[in-house]
């Protein structure tokens, strides 16, 4: 270090060695924290045949009148064996009751229609 004899030539060169050494620690912790966790993904698991559970989307899967009631039952795929079906109960053309649903998931699409629809014909009685 020959043509360095001021303090702030000092300085800088402390500045620039503690920022590469930041930066290379930095570098260490993230890579060593990318091999201990694989990279997890935000989109759901769907089952690995998804055409044999009918593509799953927004779509109401079922309509369904009961007392004077329409129930409008939508099925979402959760994860691997898993489903969760929301009801929108409707009377008179409006909407009495938006996303009910019973509290369980279901290992079967068909199942969790048929525990949504069950469950909003009990809150029809309940409430209608």
């Amino acid at each position: 270090m020959a043509g360095c004899g001021s303090k702030a030539c000092w300085f800088g060169l402390g500045v620039l060695l503690g920022a590469g050494a930041g930066c290379a620690m930095a570098w260490s912790a993230r890579t060593a924290a990318a091999q201990r966790e694989p990279h997890q993904s935000d989109a759901p698991l769907l089952p690995a045949d998804v055409t044999s559970d009918q593509v799953l989307t927004d779509a109401a899967t079922d309509v369904v009148e009961y007392r004077g009631f329409v129930i409008h039952v939508f099925c979402h795929a959760l994860g691997m064996g898993r489903f969760k079906a929301l009801c929108d109960i409707w009377e008179s053309g409006a909407v009495v009751l938006e996303g009910g649903a019973p509290p369980t998931t279901h290992a079967t699409a068909d199942q969790a229609r048929s525990a949504a629809i069950a469950w909003a014909q009990q809150w029809v009685q309940r409430n209608g």
